[in-house]
């Protein structure tokens, strides 16, 4: 049995290669516990573009005032979690959807003291049991992306952020973080991906600009997750088939973050419990 956390992104949501079919056959066939942290990026972007709100993001992160915040919990933890727990019972598992508010599960603070981001979040601790306790009943885990600050208000957290902080905190032994490119490649116009990649190269990558954009959340967390106890992460194209059942055979898919990072990259919390 092994110990996944899969972070699922809006953008891979309805392709044809289903990686929620391929989490339900994980858990239902092969025995092993998952547990998936969605984003919704996308849906949350076209409901404020129906409110007539501008979204605005910085290094990939959403700046959040306060009609965004309201939007994110509508979306995150309504439509699109409901949503994924459909589709898991419908292929044939029982899943349960939550927040990182409920049972305190996820911890976070302001991240960034000048507000630039507004009420966005930096995990600072994530408490597992509500996690193991739904593994043992049998269920798969459904987790939106918010958390709790320390004044008990509502923070939006970058649902990489959180998957990495839970995987940490897990010790999954794959932590896999499923987006609608092939992995990290050296540019915008590489054909492939990158097999593997240090927390160094990472690191001058992202100071040279060819790690940009919404792909720096994603590499950082991958590496926060394995410096805090996940034995691997992968940042893989999650539109294909069978992505999970080829890692689970050791074959090499995406890009594949090692252990090792610098002070400088893990600024998401330690994956530790409280």
């Amino acid at each position: 049995m092994n110990t996944w956390v899969v972070k699922y992104g809006g953008s891979v949501a309805g392709e044809a290669g289903d990686l929620l079919r391929e989490v339900a056959h994980m858990v239902g066939r092969e025995g092993d516990r998952v547990a998936v942290v969605h984003g919704g990026g996308p849906e949350i972007t076209e409901l404020l573009e129906r409110l007539g709100h501008a979204s605005s993001f910085v290094d990939g992160q959403r700046v959040t005032d306060a009609i965004t915040l309201d939007a994110a919990e509508m979306v995150l933890a309504g439509r699109v979690g409901k949503r994924i727990v459909r589709r898991l019972q419908r292929a044939g598992v029982l899943a349960v959807g939550l927040s990182g508010e409920d049972g305190g599960l996820v911890r976070a603070e302001p991240y960034d003291a000048t507000g630039r981001l507004g009420r966005v979040g930096r995990v600072t601790a994530v408490r597992r049991e509500l996690v193991d306790l739904l593994w043992q009943a049998g269920y798969v885990p459904v987790l939106a992306p918010l958390a709790l600050g320390e004044d008990g208000e509502l923070l939006n957290v970058n649902a990489d952020f959180v998957a990495g902080a839970l995987a940490g905190a897990l010790g999954a032994d794959v932590f896999v973080l499923a987006t609608d490119v092939p992995g990290v490649k050296e540019s915008r116009h590489a054909q492939h991906a990158i097999p593997e990649l240090s927390a160094a190269e990472v690191r001058e990558m992202i100071g040279s600009g060819a790690i940009a954009g919404g792909m720096i959340p994603k590499v950082e967390a991958a590496l926060a997750a394995v410096d805090a106890g996940a034995g691997e992460a992968h940042i893989v194209d999650g539109r294909g088939p069978a992505v999970l059942a080829a890692l689970r055979r050791g074959e090499p898919v995406g890009t594949r973050i090692v252990r090792g990072a610098s002070p400088a990259i893990l600024t998401q919390g330690s994956g530790e419990s409280w």
